[in-house]
């Protein structure tokens, strides 16, 4: 990457953080189900909060108005495309790690590996388990691996909102715009123990996580069957 390269997506990033600022303070929330994330904390666990790629944006911007960036520490792909977020995270607060699962396996498994311990020392994280690139709603066993190995409360989030952009991709990622209305559900924690069989976890996750996003929608007054 070059001098000047490292430099744009630096500035992007403060970008995006102004704007997620703007947002997150005229914003108006509504809340359902307070009591599971009541019940994941008093678990004693990390939680692991776990949604639909599309919905990260709306998301981050609950946790660093409600919870406190500092309490998070997030994975962001390790490529170009995570030094934005990587800035965004820092200004937020959050402990940024980069994992590139196309490059140096054994450098990314360190990186996770300190996530995990992050996550055990008293941070919570948070993972998006249909992405970086998909497919939408079908989750991958990295969601399943942290859980059982950070000892996490797993907690299904749906975030939506009707005043908002979305975006033409794969996740249709939701932007939310000026004075947006944002509403957060949230399912009951999921407690995975560490021999769990991988594929009933992603199964429960996945039920899991259709049923708190379709939630959040209605609670939007969106009628309509979808994710």
């Amino acid at each position: 990457m070059t001098n000047l390269g490292a430099q744009w997506r630096q500035f992007q990033g403060k970008a995006l953080y102004a704007y997620h600022r703007f947002i997150t303070q005229t914003a108006r929330w509504t809340f359902t189900g307070k009591a599971n994330l009541t019940q994941a904390r008093a678990s004693g666990r990390p939680v692991l909060w776990t949604l639909w790629h599309g919905q990260v944006m709306p998301f981050i911007m609950y946790g660093d108005r409600f919870v406190g960036g500092n309490r998070f520490c997030l994975i962001t792909v390790g490529d170009e495309r995570g030094d934005s977020l990587a800035t965004l995270g820092d200004e937020i607060g959050a402990k940024m790690y980069k994992v590139d699962m196309q490059g140096n396996p054994v450098a990314a498994g360190r990186a996770v590996l300190r996530v995990i311990q992050a996550m055990k020392q008293g941070l919570d994280s948070m993972i998006a388990p249909d992405g970086p690139d998909g497919p939408a709603h079908e989750p991958k066993g990295g969601v399943a691996m942290l859980a059982k190995k950070s000892g996490a409360a797993v907690l299904p989030v749906g975030v939506w909102t009707r005043q908002a952009y979305q975006r033409k991709r794969w996740d249709g990622y939701l932007v939310p715009t000026p004075f947006a209305r944002i509403h957060v559900a949230f399912g009951s924690p999921i407690i995975a123990k560490r021999n769990a069989p991988t594929d009933a976890l992603l199964a429960q996750i996945t039920e899991a996580l259709h049923a708190i996003s379709q939630k959040a929608r209605q609670s939007a007054g969106v009628t309509q069957t979808g994710l």
